[in-house]
């Protein structure tokens, strides 16, 4: 059976990972950016960037990590090296299923020296945590002589306390009431607990019931019950996740002429319990779902690679992770089936905000603002109106290129998320930090997990299509495309009415068509799908729409992909000709440049074909397509 790989690394105390071909366990978040962790094989305590953990070695580390309190670094190396080799033994039966499992079992607990049930009790809860830390030895989870069990007597004080003394309407703090629990337990010479044990406890009652008794019910209502028609704000980062689109105010300059060529489109992502900026998309292109589906991408994803890519290294942005909710207006790029699917896919709930009621998008509308103020200290800005314009020449004083804004946009946001905001009291990147790492006050939720399926995200947040694959491969917007790994799906029929094809789905890129995104059930994995003629050149969805148009004047059927396609290099070329004398040109071949730098970002993290497709026969000809057929039907 071919095992999965891990798609997530857990960033949380117990989980281990990679980094340089070493393996290591997470002993404690030093920051949001950073994990005091330990050398499984030296013992060594090292501060490691989280930018720079790989997956763990094997896949069942990479799950996530409900876990008792104990702090790990107190571990003495000679209780890991017991976990790890418990770990090697319970191996064979966490790989996949065995016939001979509990003569295997048999065989470790002899080797170990325990019984079948303890050899069972630890494949459990390995599996159930993915965690080393789950199979250390029982002297630190367990009571008795060396435990650290809560006695009963410790247990009943502490529930009595919090009942009487901090569920009460004198509102005590939880310091107070830790003090206070500490102090009972002496006086009854009973162990006392540590402060964690009593925040769990606090943590497992009912909260609307404590509010209750301390506030009254008025306050548990506002708190607790939901309104109907009403998204509340976020208690905790990631909880909801606000997005939308702004036309930048200032003209930016082509990269061959320097000259004017209109203003980009930005899609941005706002953590509503933070205000950070989780992510952003640039664009030439109008707001689309693909613009949407990308910011989302970016604000899920980790940011280091993006940077890189830019060509940014002197600052970080430190913020990612899958949201709760996804709130956003109702724009049609926002009603799309492929949004629906994809966050479906990784369990994002979408809201969408009521109609004409700017109010509920409060958080997003202001970081626009934001920007957009930012961005009139910017040469070419365009300002909110003549007013406030005057007689600037945007156009004549622009002089940034799409790549240099982008770059400006990062730069800006690394400033916004350490300068305080008002709304919060403290930065942005300080109220993530202490939403995910916690305060005295408050425990954090934990750093979100680190997607490790770039591409596999990419891919599901790109539109897709729906087609049957026919002997010829697929056919959209009048443009074939082929590859072997088709074939078995030719003519396939519906899994429920056998008398129906199936319909498949194939992801686009609508700035660069040139290939498709199916996922073979058969590997398992998704592959690029060319064009059926790898001669074509790529193009935008855009170009072709209007080389069809063209087209259509000219009498030329959208079916003759040879006819379509060198309409699309003759536009190219007026436009490189037109660049230095019209604006149009010069944002159409910007446009064009920039869906083109998209394809090389692509090769590093989508799905690729490094040869032609290897066809064992070829698929039967198709009209208006095959050069050889256009030339019979030329000469009849």
């Amino acid at each position: 059976m071919r095992r999965q790989a891990p798609t997530q690394l857990w960033v949380t105390k117990g989980s281990t990972f990679t980094n340089e071909g070493r393996e290591y366990v997470v002993l404690r978040l030093a920051d949001i950016n950073l994990v005091l962790a330990k050398d499984l094989e030296s013992g060594e305590r090292v501060l490691l960037k989280i930018g720079d953990m790989g997956p763990p070695r094997r896949i069942e580390d990479a799950k996530p990590v409900p876990q008792e309190e104990q702090e790990l670094l107190d571990v003495p190396n000679e209780l890991w090296a017991i976990a790890q080799v418990r770990r090697e033994w319970i191996e064979p039966l966490l790989v996949s299923y065995q016939h001979n499992a509990q003569a295997r079992a048999d065989q470790i607990a002899a080797a170990a020296q325990v019984s079948r049930a303890t050899v069972y009790r630890w494949v459990a809860a390995f599996r159930q945590t993915g965690l080393l830390s789950s199979l250390l030895p029982n002297t630190r989870r367990r009571g008795g002589k060396n435990g650290s069990r809560i006695l009963p007597e410790v247990e009943a004080l502490i529930h009595e306390t919090l009942k009487n003394f901090h569920d009460t309407e004198q509102q005590q703090s939880i310091a107070e009431t830790v003090t206070e629990i500490r102090r009972r337990c002496s006086n009854a010479g009973l162990p006392l607990p540590a402060m964690n044990t009593i925040r769990v406890r606090l943590e497992r009652t009912d909260g609307r019931e404590r509010t209750r008794r301390r506030a009254g019910p008025a306050a548990a209502h506002d708190q607790h019950d939901p309104i109907k028609g009403v998204i509340p704000d976020a208690d905790w980062p990631l909880a909801i996740v606000q997005i939308d689109h702004t036309l930048l105010p200032v003209i930016i300059v082509d990269d061959i002429h320097r000259k004017p060529i209109n203003r980009a489109w930005v899609t941005l992502a706002i953590d509503v319990n933070s205000r950070v900026c989780l992510g952003m998309f640039l664009t030439l292109d109008a707001p689309s779902a693909m613009s949407a589906g990308m910011c989302i991408a970016n604000a899920i994803l980790p940011k280091e690679a993006w940077l890189r890519r830019l060509g940014i290294t002197s600052v970080e942005w430190p913020v990612w992770g899958v949201m709760g909710t996804l709130h956003m207006d109702n724009a049609r790029e926002f009603l799309g089936d492929m949004l629906k699917a994809a966050c479906s896919e990784y369990d994002i709930d979408i809201h969408l905000r009521p109609v004409k009621t700017p109010r509920y998008g409060a958080h997003i509308e202001r970081l626009m603002g934001t920007v957009t103020q930012g961005l009139k200290t910017v040469k070419g800005a365009t300002f909110s109106g003549p007013a406030e314009k005057g007689e600037y020449d945007a156009e004549g004083n622009a002089c940034m290129t799409f790549a240099e804004i982008e770059k400006w946009l990062v730069l800006f946001f690394a400033r916004y998320h350490i300068d305080k905001h008002n709304g919060i009291g403290m930065s942005p990147l300080q109220k993530w930090r202490e939403g995910l790492l916690g305060t005295k006050g408050k425990p954090g939720r934990g750093l979100p997990a680190r997607r490790l399926d770039e591409e596999l995200l990419r891919i599901n947040f790109t539109p897709y299509i729906e087609r049957t694959v026919q002997g010829y491969g697929v056919v959209i917007d009048d443009v074939h495309y082929y590859h072997d790994v088709l074939r078995p799906w030719i003519n396939a029929p519906h899994p429920e009415f056998p008398k129906h094809k199936r319909k498949f789905r194939f992801h686009r890129d609508p700035r660069d068509i040139s290939q498709l995104y199916f996922f073979d059930e058969l590997s398992g994995r998704y592959v690029q799908i060319p064009y059926r003629d790898t001669s074509l050149p790529p193009v935008s969805i855009w170009e072709l729409r209007e080389a069809h148009r063209k087209g259509a004047e000219r009498g030329i059927s959208p079916e003759n992909e040879k006819a379509t396609f060198a309409i699309i290099t003759e536009q190219r070329e007026l436009e490189a000709d037109a660049a230095a004398k019209t604006k149009s040109a010069r944002r159409e071949q910007q446009r064009r440049t920039e869906h083109e730098k998209q394809r090389g970002d692509k090769a590093k993290t989508m799905p690729t074909v490094s040869r032609a497709p290897e066809l064992s026969a070829p698929p039967p000809a198709v009209r208006g397509y095959d050069p050889d057929e256009v030339q019979a039907l030329d000469d009849d």
